[in-house]
């Protein structure tokens, strides 16, 4: 973050100079979307600007999986970043119950949160905290973490706070989904070429084989086939191998021989049972 930010404490600032402090993170929040920075860039981004905003209170994000858990993503201090671990462990706490839920957690005072977070309630106020809030990281409907804020005091966050947090939370997530798409579309694309590589190679080598044994491409791709499996090798690699002449065509057809001599030898023994 720019070195010479102008520190946002609240009620220490115009509403104007806030208005300008939440517009210049949001543009940053913008641009992480589109660099290569990766979500750990984004969420360090949003935990730094929150903590500006809400100081002295401490900050933690919470992310979900694929799998449908939650993992820790950043914390403005090892204070915060171990409750945060706490929580996501023991999937209790105001920030798991955001991302399930989507909707925000506003002011919860732990003396009242112990029958419903009884482990993180305890483990909040050991800590130091008084009072809890949570909101969610949701593109469109969908949440894909949610940002822990710890109270270390009496001061409540005011909803105009809440608002500039919510703000901040919704720009971080659409530049956390749009990194996710541009992997799976990445991952996706990448396969497709393995797929199309692969195919072109295993073309190439049932062409090579034919000619040279003089036997139809369908023949040839058998002979492939069953050395492939054969050898529990990937059919591509064994492919490649033939092109460049590593794969000698008597050890490519010695499987087929021997699976044929087997196969002669069941059915002499049929026979003879008969």
């Amino acid at each position: 973050m720019p070195g010479k930010r102008q520190r946002c404490q609240r009620g220490g600032m115009r509403m104007d100079d806030r208005d300008l402090w939440l517009a210049a993170r949001l543009v940053e929040l913008a641009e992480s979307a589109d660099a290569d920075c990766g979500e750990a860039a984004c969420t360090e981004l949003v935990t730094a600007s929150v903590a500006e905003l809400l100081a002295p209170s401490e900050i933690g994000i919470l992310l979900t999986g694929a799998s449908g858990g939650v993992r820790v993503a950043a914390a403005s201090s090892e204070h915060a970043r171990g409750l945060v671990s706490f929580e996501a462990a023991q999937q209790q706490g105001p920030a798991t119950d955001c991302c399930s839920s989507g909707e925000q957690l506003l002011n919860v005072p732990l003396v009242s949160a112990a029958s419903r977070w009884p482990n993180f309630a305890a483990a909040a106020e050991a800590a130091g905290a008084a009072v809890v809030s949570a909101f969610p990281l949701r593109c469109r409907a969908h949440a894909v973490g949610a940002i822990s804020v710890l109270g270390l005091g009496p001061e409540l966050l005011t909803v105009a706070d809440a608002d500039r947090v919510q703000l901040l939370a919704r720009a971080a997530a659409i530049a956390i989904a749009q990194q996710r798409e541009i992997r799976r579309s990445a991952l996706a694309a990448s396969q497709l070429q393995h797929a199309l590589d692969s195919r072109v190679v295993i073309e190439q080598a049932k062409g090579a084989v034919a000619a040279r044994l003089g036997i139809t491409p369908d023949d040839a791709f058998g002979l492939l086939r069953a050395y492939a499996r054969h050898e529990n090798r990937p059919l591509a690699e064994v492919a490649g191998e033939t092109i460049r002449g590593e794969l000698a065509l008597q050890t490519l057809v010695a499987p087929r021989r021997a699976d044929g001599g087997r196969a002669a030898q069941r059915r002499a023994s049929t026979g003879q049972s008969r």
